[in-house]
């Protein structure tokens, strides 16, 4: 019999099964503290006038420019039609410039413009700040520890897939 600790409560697997109380939840957790991230982020670089999604797209054309549409929404894990619709508007915004392939009119070619490659230096330290605030108190090990146990979560979830 496995006995697991969650909260200040002792659980035995059967008894887990039977009181998965929501607070207890792994999948609980990891949202909620992903809505306040992601929450915290946009209040954060609101005032440089980019939402939370066209900053998701700038992380991956900061880090690999000039890629086709489809990998740039693979990148970032959304649908291509509502990466069209993203990119559109950062385009009439002046962030970047899309061009359709010579040799395969189908695919769309994404270029970071002087002004959205500008917002890196603007935007990456808000980041950073946002991503460490709740990080306070925790020593690099500890720090290390959490990013290892939470790729593991996420290594076991994909192993799902």
């Amino acid at each position: 019999m496995v006995t697991i600790e969650m909260s200040e409560t002792s659980y035995t697997d059967s008894e887990r099964q039977s009181t998965f109380l929501t607070e207890q939840s792994i999948a609980y957790l990891a949202r909620e503290i992903t809505r306040i991230y992601t929450r915290n982020l946009q209040d954060a670089i609101a005032e440089h006038g980019i939402l939370i999604g066209q900053y998701h797209f700038l992380r991956v054309l900061w880090e690999k420019d000039e890629i086709t549409q489809r990998e740039l929404a693979n990148a970032v894990g959304m649908k291509e039609s509502t990466t069209f619709t993203a990119l559109a508007g950062m385009e009439k915004q002046g962030l970047l410039t899309r061009k359709r392939d010579s040799d395969d009119r189908r695919k769309m070619t994404v270029k970071l413009t002087d002004k959205g490659r500008g917002l890196e230096s603007k935007l990456i330290p808000i980041a950073k700040a946002v991503n460490d605030r709740p990080l306070a108190g925790l020593d690099s090990e500890q720090v290390s520890d959490l990013k290892a146990k939470l790729e593991t979560l996420r290594n076991n979830l994909v192993g799902d897939d």
